[in-house]
């Protein structure tokens, strides 16, 4: 619904989908990514999230991937804590 509001739809606006659609780039990743995400998020589709991963596969593409069980799109809570301890992890050791 997010990509609707402000692209209208697919077929009102075939050129900008095609340039937004990530799957289209990964094989042009460089370095390090980490990917997150919430096992109920109602933002992100999840299905999205494992075409990526699929893809980068796929192309040979190596990436790093987390999922929070039971979080929508923002973890909150105890899990936050943990979740900001995972990506400044991941920015010592990566960047």
């Amino acid at each position: 619904m997010y990509t609707e509001r402000y692209m209208d739809t697919p077929e009102q606006n075939p050129e900008g989908y095609e340039n937004a659609n990530l799957l289209n780039h990964v094989q042009d990743l460089e370095g390090k990514l980490l990917m997150i995400h919430g096992t109920v998020d109602d933002v992100v589709v999840w299905q999205h999230s494992l075409a990526f991963i699929k893809k980068a596969v796929d192309e040979g593409i190596l990436l790093d991937y987390f999922v929070y069980p039971g979080h929508p799109h923002n973890v909150r809570g105890k899990d936050r804590v943990h979740l900001m301890r995972k990506v400044t992890q991941y920015f010592d050791e990566n960047l």
